[in-house]
């Protein structure tokens, strides 16, 4: 076998085992964003969030818009993983993961956007869509 062979081999299951940590640190991140949630920390969702989030809208407007998702679609009743992806870019490592949840007033898809550094991930960006949200 080339030996370039050997090294992009060696390369890929590096990324492997790093991919499968990044995972996980961001699936603890996911349980700890639902528990802020369920609790009505919104200010500590900001604080703990990556600069991308923070430098795009204030904690009173995250606090709102955190506050008004809380409302209207209630607590986390159960959550499935419909897709995730490990992306390693020169402006550092992102996962993203969907799901498909069912909240207290309706189902739902979320995607959960995280900055992992340092072994933390830091919250880039949320998106649910539900149709609980136009009708309740």
């Amino acid at each position: 076998m080339p030996k370039y062979a050997i090294a992009v081999l060696l390369f890929a299951s590096l990324l492997g085992c790093s991919s499968g940590e990044d995972m996980a640190t961001a699936e603890k991140e996911v349980a700890q964003f639902r528990q802020l949630m369920e609790s009505e920390q919104f200010g500590k969702l900001y604080a703990n969030a990556s600069d991308e989030l923070r430098k795009s809208a204030s904690e009173a407007d995250v606090t709102k818009i955190f506050g008004a998702l809380s409302r209207k679609l209630g607590k986390v009743k159960t959550a499935d993983k419909a897709g995730w992806h490990v992306n390693f870019h020169t402006a550092g490592t992102f996962v993203t993961l969907g799901f498909n949840t069912q909240f207290e007033k309706g189902p739902g898809t979320e995607q959960f956007v995280f900055r992992i550094s340092d072994g933390k991930a830091r919250l880039v960006s949320y998106n649910v869509n539900s149709p609980a949200l136009l009708l309740n």
